[in-house]
Formats: structure tokens, C-alpha cells, sequence
């Protein structure tokens, strides 16, 4: 039966027993969107999702695998328990007595949900938009197509183009590329022909006018010319730096050089620009202490890389920002001993930042990082069971890339260990991959031709 890999994947039931699987989005806050969007690979039932933030302890037993009433509590205790086992010693538990129990995948996705304020007839609803995109999807007569957008122009809003973006996006990242051209076919007709649409590439239009000429004039003419509240708040947010005494004296002097009702447009437009620049500010600087106050709590924590780890999604460049310019306040100040846990926080995001990456760059830095030729061939010896001659490919790639930002040095070093590899790791067979045969996760339907992305 297939399984899902997180942190306590490594509790086994015994042989002949089901699996014990945990869904923990305390460890791993990305299991929650994989989960939701169906892109979690390699989960069977029964399984146990905890999020111990929001103390949600939920099971999927499904009726299917007509257990009995003894083996289903003896399988909830041990789920339960598996959970409790990884958290700290000091937090809650209680509500890990007493699971909610889910015989459909559905159901436990729909709950989830609920939890973050999404109600069944919100989900009715996007999945009301799904359906019609897939059967705008199936229409293959323009003149047809055009009308039957037309007809549901009420229901083409936001959210519907959401869908689509995100729809574009997973067909990209899949590497169906034909598809996401069909939908970004679709998304240029929903623009020409229905009400949202229009707004919408009005709004590309004025953000490509302010690519193309970053000015203060052009920022000011794009906002006046806005068709919505929505736009703006683009604009300014994209031309942020610009709104400075200079931007605002031209706009004055529209405003003196108007007329009556002209005058009271642009005055409104003036208000609405120094509200939005203020919220974007106070937002800015907000974002930026949370960036300090997680580099403060990793640099005094009893296990850095363990509370890094708990913080990954809110590992970015301006967590990199704040922890450069603490390094150099610290500097100015000659405060080494501030300066040495700065520097030690650094090594430990590092390494947060190495593990986000796929196994094979992962790998290839190990590599890299090993002294040749004796480490490098023991760790080609342990990579052959999990990888085979397609990592040379990449190697290939990174030794061009090397190359090319002038690291000759390990561009080299890569070079003489794909020598190594060709004599190490084992030839790819495709056979293997065609008859393994592995089961789909439960609930989870064949991959579709052209994927309607989940929101």
C-alpha cells in the first residue's frame, strides 16, 4: 500500500497491520495546500491529519476497508498516539482523545476547510466555476464558444478567473504545455467577451503601460485612467517608490488645472493614493519586524535548525534582508557576540533553503561540497540505489552553468565526478517505471488532460 513520507512515516504498523500515516501540518505546513489541491502523492487510507495550531485531530477510515469496531479503535489509538509521541512536552492533547472519524476523503477536505472560514456552498460554488470552465473547455467552435461565454457572463468573475490562472499554472508545472495554451486561448476570448474580463485586461494594460515607461506620469496617468479600486491598489503597490513630493505636486497641479467636477475626482484620487501608500507602508514594516522577531527566536532557541524548520515557509529574501542588515548594525557596533549568532542563524536558513530543494540539486551540492576523489565516490555508491545516469544529465547542466558565472573551479570538480558517475550509478530502464504500477492515492482520479486547478 502506498505511503505517505513525512516526518513519522517511519512508525509501521506490523506486518499484515495497516499503516500508520500522519498528515502533520505543525511539521510540515505544506502537507495542508498538497492535501487540498490533490497533489499529495503516495497517501492511502486509513490516516490521521493534525494540525496542532487550530487542535484538529481528524481520520479518514473508510468504509471500504470493512474493518471491525476493535481493529478500527485499535488503528485510531495508534494514529493518536503516533502523534502525541512528536509533540513538545508541554503541549495541549486533549483533543487527540477524542478524533473526528471521516469515511470520505471529501468529507475530511470539506472540514478542513470549514476550518478556515470555507463553507460547503463556497465550495459548491467554485466547484460550480470549475464545471463551467471544463465545458467551456469542451466547445470547439469559436463562434459557439463566444456566445456560451457571453451567457454566463454573470458567473465569469474573480474567482472564475482564479481558477483559470491557477488552471494555467498546474498545467505548466506539470508539463502540459498544450493545455495551459488551450486555457490561455481560453482566458484571451473571456477577456474580449465577457464584463470581468474586460476589467481585467483593462488592468493588464495599464500595469504592461507602467512596465514599459516607470515614470511618474505614467503611474499618474494609469491611476487616473483605472477602471477600478483593484487596479490601483496595483499600481501603487507596483509603483511604490515613485509616490514622493514630486509625484504628488504634479498631481496637485491636475488638480488646480481641472474642472469643478474634475477637481473633486482627482481630490478623491489623492486621498485614496496616500491611504493605500500608508497601509502599504505599515504592512511593509510589519512584515519586516515579524522577519526580525522569527530571526530572534531561531538565534535563542534551544534547537535553531528544529524552530527553522517550523518557520520554512517564512524562510524568503526579506528574511535575508533583516538578517544582513542586523549583521551589519551588529558590525558597526563591534558586537561580536551579536555578530556570531547572526552568522550562525545564517548557516542554519541555509540549510533550511538546501533541504526545499528537489533530491537531485540536493545531491549534486552534497557532491560538490565532498572532497574528491574518495568522498565523492562513496557518496556516488550510496546515491545508486536511489538515483541512476539522468543525474549526470543535470550535473551536465550545472557544470554549464558554473561555467558560465565564471566558477571554472567547480565547474571542473563536477566535470571529473560525472566521470565518476558514468562508472558508478546504474543505467535509467523505463520498463521499471512502466510496470510498477503504483495505485493511485485514495481519491485521488487519473490525471486529467488538461488539469482544473482546486482553490
Amino acid at each position: 500500500m502506498p505511503q505517505l513520507i513525512t516526518p513519522d512515516s517511519g512508525r509501521i504498523a506490523g506486518r499484515g497491520q495497516q499503516p500508520i500515516q500522519v498528515v502533520d501540518v505543525g511539521r510540515d505546513p505544506s502537507l495542508k495546500l498538497a492535501l487540498l489541491s490533490g497533489r499529495l502523492t503516495n497517501l492511502a487510507a486509513p490516516f490521521i491529519y493534525h494540525d496542532p495550531s487550530k487542535q484538529i485531530a481528524y481520520i479518514l477510515m473508510p468504509m471500504e476497508l470493512n474493518l471491525r469496531d476493535m481493529e478500527q479503535q485499535r488503528l485510531i489509538g495508534q494514529l493518536t498516539q503516533t502523534v502525541m509521541r512528536g509533540l513538545p512536552e508541554n503541549a495541549p492533547r486533549a483533543y487527540l482523545l477524542q478524533p473526528r472519524i471521516f469515511f470520505t476523503l471529501q468529507s475530511l477536505i470539506e472540514a478542513i476547510l470549514e476550518q478556515d472560514g470555507i463553507t460547503p456552498e463556497m465550495l459548491r460554488a467554485q466547484q460550480e466555476r470549475a464545471d463551467l470552465l471544463r465545458e467551456l473547455l469542451r466547445i470547439a467552435d469559436e463562434a459557439t464558444l463566444r456566445a456560451k461565454m457571453r451567457e454566463n457572463d454573470a458567473k465569469i468573475d474573480a474567482a472564475f478567473f482564479d481558477i483559470l490562472s491557477a488552471s494555467i499554472e498546474a498545467n505548466l508545472a506539470s508539463g502540459r504545455e498544450q493545455a495551459a495554451r488551450q486555457l490561455a486561448n481560453l482566458q484571451q476570448l473571456l477577456i474580449e467577451e465577457t464584463t470581468y474580463g474586460r476589467t481585467v485586461g483593462t488592468r493588464a494594460a495599464a500595469l504592461e503601460a507602467f512596465r514599459k515607461s516607470p515614470t511618474r506620469e505614467t503611474l499618474l496617468d494609469q491611476l487616473i485612467a483605472a477602471p477600478d479600486a483593484e487596479t490601483r491598489e496595483m499600481l501603487i503597490a507596483l509603483g511604490r517608490q515613485l509616490l514622493d513630493y514630486v509625484f504628488f505636486q504634479q498631481l496637485t497641479m491636475r488638480i488646480e488645472a481641472a474642472d469643478d467636477a474634475g477637481k473633486q475626482k482627482l481630490i478623491a484620487l489623492r486621498k485614496e493614493i496616500q491611504e493605500a501608500r500608508d497601509k502599504i507602508d505599515a504592512a511593509a514594516r510589519a512584515y519586516m519586524e515579524e522577519k526580525a522577531a522569527l530571526i530572534q527566536d531561531i538565534a535563542s532557541s534551544e534547537d535553531p535548525l528544529k524552530t527553522a524548520r517550523e518557520h520554512d515557509a517564512e524562510i524568503d529574501d526579506a528574511f535575508f534582508a533583516v538578517l544582513q542588515a542586523s549583521a551589519q548594525d551588529a558590525q558597526r557596533r563591534g558586537d561580536e557576540l551579536m555578530l556570531k549568532a547572526l552568522s550562525a542563524v545564517n548557516e542554519v536558513a541555509m540549510q533550511v533553503i538546501a533541504e526545499r530543494q528537489p533530491p537531485e540539486v540536493q545531491m549534486i551540492n552534497m557532491l560538490l561540497t565532498a572532497n574528491y576523489p574518495d568522498e565523492t565516490e562513496k557518496l556516488l555508491n550510496e546515491f545508486k540505489d536511489a538515483a541512476d545516469d539522468r543525474l549526470i544529465g543535470i550535473m551536465a547542466q550545472f557544470a554549464d552553468q558554473l561555467a558560465q558565472q565564471d566558477r571554472t573551479d567547480l565547474s571542473a570538480k563536477l566535470t571529473k565526478i560525472m566521470v565518476q558517475a558514468r562508472k558508478i550509478l546504474p543505467k535509467h530502464d523505463p520498463s521499471k517505471e512502466a510496470t510498477t504500477g503504483q495505485a493511485r492515492p485514495l481519491g485521488e482520479p487519473p490525471k486529467p488532460v488538461i488539469e482544473i486547478a482546486r482553490r
